[in-house]
């Protein structure tokens, strides 16, 4: 399976001392089928644990020093891909003696960021290249797909593109979304956020008040593209406002949610004490909100397009490696930018409207409609 971010997974590994590879992000967006991807294409052979069962990670972390060097003679010439790695923070331990005694490839994946920085620590400092990865852009699906695709057009496959975005703002750009029957999307992407924040999210936070947080997740999946009001959060969810911004924090940190933040040149102008929310993938937005409505239907037409781009901007530049600025700007006199890029120095501004009119003339300002919007999610 194709993937973007296979081009930076190779690039670390070029050199003498190859660094271990962590890929994070959020459940279901395909991390250990890049990760296996990368391995053949590696034509290198592995061997997989999966911290999510019990039995692997017994299999892995209960050994002795003699054990762990008979575990290094027989992974010696494999990648040691763990899956979950922060179900095991005892393993961290075992990762870095195996890797700076035996110098073992290793490939973890995660999909609680939060866990792994706690687990590591100082442990593995300086021996990882991390990577996260995000829902399936266009050119992803399109390669998939067997579509033709070129970096040097404009749009590529107009028609089938605008067909898989709008199907997209809906149900979102999660791999399994493209290999099963649509009569099934809903129920899986229900199935997928019930178990995000009644297992994953409950299980990192230990909180005994699972109703308030779902509630809070569904708050926020209203609130896209709006400016966060967190006293506003406290008073609706009854938890007090340090305890809104923590489960936000660990929403951001389980790759749920993506951060807006006020962006300018001119930082008395804006409002800096607030951000905005946008949610990694718009099917679990739209399972949380109950609302599978086709995208002409709908009355959340333009904070859905404003979502994706965002999503897809800031995909593209992580992917991409180099240093951004990716927010937004509202002056304290009411003016707005949507969306605000700034690479090497470089500032680009965005307005986005599901039509092809805007609604003001602003120099400087690029208009983003639902007719262009594709080109930006490749």
């Amino acid at each position: 399976m194709y993937r973007q971010v296979l081009a930076t997974l190779t690039q670390a590994w070029q050199g003498d001392r190859r660094p271990i590879l962590l890929i994070l992000g959020l459940r279901q967006t395909g991390k250990s089928t890049l990760a296996e991807t990368f391995c053949r294409q590696s034509n290198r052979p592995f061997v997989r644990f999966n911290f999510d069962l019990l039995s692997d990670i017994n299999e892995f972390t209960r050994q002795d020093r003699n054990s762990l060097a008979l575990l290094a003679d027989r992974y010696r010439d494999q990648i040691v891909i763990i899956d979950e790695v922060q179900k095991s923070p005892e393993a961290i331990g075992i990762i870095k003696h195996l890797y700076d005694t035996y110098h073992l490839d290793f490939l973890l994946t995660g999909s609680s960021e939060i866990k792994i920085r706690r687990g590591l620590g100082d442990s593995l400092a300086g021996r990882t290249r991390e990577v996260r990865l995000f829902p399936l852009s266009l050119v992803e699906i399109d390669l998939q797909s067997d579509q033709p695709f070129s970096a040097k057009r404009e749009f590529n496959n107009y028609d089938f593109n605008q067909q898989r975005l709008l199907l997209g703002l809906v149900f979102g750009f999660l791999p399994q979304i493209q290999n099963i029957p649509a009569g099934q999307y809903a129920a899986y992407l229900r199935d997928l956020t019930n178990n995000l924040l009644a297992k994953d999210i409950l299980e990192i936070a230990g909180t005994k008040k699972p109703a308030q947080v779902f509630h809070l997740a569904k708050l926020l999946a209203f609130q896209i593209g709006q400016i966060v009001n967190f006293n506003e959060l406290a008073s609706l969810t009854s938890l007090s406002r340090i305890t809104v911004i923590n489960y936000v924090e660990i929403f951001e940190q389980m790759g749920l949610i993506v951060r807006a933040e006020p962006l300018s040149t001119n930082r008395r102008e804006a409002i800096t004490k607030r951000a905005k929310i946008y949610f990694t993938d718009l099917g679990i937005r739209n399972a949380l909100i109950g609302d599978f409505n086709d995208f002409t239907n709908r009355r959340d037409q333009g904070p859905l397009l404003e979502n994706a781009l965002f999503v897809g901007m800031k995909r593209h530049l992580e992917y991409g490696g180099r240093p951004y600025e990716l927010g937004f700007f509202r002056s304290l006199n009411g003016s707005e930018i949507d969306i605000v890029k700034k690479v090497n120095g470089v500032e680009e501004l965005f307005e986005v409207k599901v039509g092809d009119k805007p609604l003001r003339r602003q120099e400087k300002v690029t208009l983003i409609s639902l007719k262009t919007a594709q080109k930006y999610l490749y």
